[in-house]
């Protein structure tokens, strides 16, 4: 008897000891984490809002936020719980909070985060929607996560020739719903005039740079769409 009360006071003792370590490791470790996540975040951000035609920071560089406190002033929606929004439809989601920017030229961009299914799990983007006179163009994307896609195929994602694909989506495409060339029924475009032309449609030719590799950037596509479905059910509105 007595050596089982040793042995489990033994267990309790070492169980209180690898929880206070467990414990000061995270408080060290909590704060760095968050500023680096915070870092990401706000690089991305002033990504998505550069031109991506002549590389033009859209607005003014002392308007972009340098803290958590002052991100938090641009937040246009949120919710309590991680996800803002979730679609059945195109199985993605929209993280909460989104974000509202006023571009130099008076125009208002909506910031969000959000995923859909890849390949190999979620594929995570940033994107940025430009409002002017009652039309949207979704500007430019930034891929965040693509950790579970397959090396070579779906990850390719990343690569900032395929992520140029979906820039400037006009809100003919936007409307019309997001989809890679493969599930369009189109012969590949030949041309950056057939590229965009197909745009106009929603149709985004990636099949040339992702060759086989269609689940990675249909996710993107469909994680865009979510983002729409969104902003079609609440632009305009107030939280």
């Amino acid at each position: 008897m007595g050596n089982y009360l040793k042995i489990g006071f033994t267990l309790m003792a070492f169980s209180i000891v690898v929880a206070l370590l467990l414990a000061t490791v995270y408080t060290i470790t909590a704060d760095p984490i968050a500023l680096a996540e915070l870092n990401v975040k706000l690089e991305s951000i002033k990504t998505v809002l550069t031109d991506p035609i002549n590389g033009t920071l859209l607005i003014e560089e002392s308007d972009i936020p340098q803290s958590q406190e002052k991100l938090n002033e641009k937040i246009w929606k949120k919710v309590d719980s991680d996800n803002l929004y979730e679609s059945s439809r195109y199985n993605g989601y929209c993280s909460s909070p989104a974000y509202k920017f006023t571009l130099k030229d008076g125009r208002e961009a909506y910031i969000f985060n959000g995923a859909s299914v890849g390949y190999g799990g979620y594929v995570s983007i940033m994107c940025s929607f430009v409002e002017q006179e009652g039309s949207l163009q979704m500007l430019r994307l930034e891929v965040l996560d693509y950790s579970q896609e397959t090396p070579g195929l779906g990850a390719k994602i990343a690569e900032e020739a395929v992520k140029e694909r979906f820039f400037n989506i006009p809100q003919s495409g936007l409307t019309a719903g997001v989809i890679v060339d493969k599930d369009s029924g189109k012969s590949p475009a030949k041309t950056a005039a057939e590229e965009k032309n197909n745009k106009k449609e929603g149709i985004i030719s990636v099949s040339d740079l992702m060759t086989g590799a269609t689940i990675t950037p249909r996710g993107v596509a469909n994680a865009i769409n979510t983002m729409v479905e969104y902003l079609e059910q609440t632009i305009g509105g107030d939280e």
